[in-house]
C-alpha cells in the first residue's frame, strides 16, 4: 500500500510541470506571493484555468496559502512556493529525512517549471553563452568535500554578481536587466542497477 501512495506522490510531482500554465504559475509563486487573479492578469490567462492549476499545485504540496482578503463578496487567496530557494547544510542537518525529500522535490519541480517556461518562450537558448550542463562524476570523500566547497563559493559569487548588477542597474534608469535563473546542484546518485523501475 505504501508503494502505491509513493507512486501517486511521484506522479503528482511530475504533473506539477506537465502543463505550461501550471509551470508558469509555479515559477511566479517561486519568486513572490501572488493570487490566482494576479497570476491570470500577469500571464495573461483565463482566471478559471489559472485557479484550477493553482489548486493542483496546492494539492501536490508545491505551494501554500499565506493569506487572503475579501474582494466584492468573494475571498482572494494568496500563495507562494513551499520552500526557500536555499538552506544551509546546518539547517538541512536539522531537518528530518522526509523534510529534506520535500525540499528537494519542490526545488527540482520549480527548476523544471523554470526550464519548461524558458524553453517554451525560446529564451533558454536565445543566448549562446548560457550554461545547461550535466556532468556525471565519481569522486572520493575528499572530492565530495571539494565539490561542496566549490558549489558554496559559486553560490556566494552568484549573489555578489546579483548585488553588483543591482547597483549598476540602479544607475541606469530604464534599464530592465536580464531575468535569469541560476540553478546550482550536485548530489549523490545510486549505483547502476540498484534502483528498481
Amino acid at each position: 500500500m505504501q508503494d502505491v501512495v509513493e507512486t501517486k506522490k511521484e506522479s503528482a510531482l511530475g504533473a506539477a510541470i506537465s502543463h505550461p500554465l501550471r509551470a508558469r504559475a509555479l515559477t511566479i509563486l517561486a519568486d513572490r506571493v501572488a493570487s490566482s487573479v494576479e497570476i491570470a492578469r500577469e500571464l495573461p490567462a483565463d482566471l478559471s484555468h489559472v485557479s484550477y492549476h493553482v489548486r493542483a499545485l496546492k494539492e501536490q504540496g508545491l505551494i501554500e496559502e499565506v493569506g487572503s482578503r475579501p474582494v466584492r463578496g468573494a475571498i482572494e487567496r494568496f500563495y507562494r512556493a513551499t520552500v526557500r530557494p536555499y538552506i544551509s547544510p546546518e539547517e538541512e542537518a536539522g531537518m528530518t529525512h522526509d523534510e529534506r525529500v520535500v525540499f528537494a522535490k519542490v526545488i527540482f519541480s520549480v527548476f523544471g517549471a523554470n526550464a519548461a517556461t524558458s524553453l517554451a518562450a525560446g529564451t533558454l537558448v536565445e543566448r549562446t553563452d548560457h550554461y545547461a550542463t550535466r556532468v556525471p562524476l565519481r569522486v572520493d570523500e575528499q572530492g565530495w568535500s571539494d565539490l561542496h566547497e566549490a558549489y558554496g563559493e559559486l553560490f556566494e559569487r552568484v549573489y555578489e554578481i546579483q548585488a553588483e548588477s543591482a547597483e549598476r542597474l540602479g544607475k541606469t534608469p530604464g534599464e530592465p536587466g536580464i531575468p535569469t535563473i541560476s540553478f546550482l546542484s550536485f548530489f549523490e546518485m545510486p549505483e547502476r542497477g540498484s534502483v528498481r523501475t
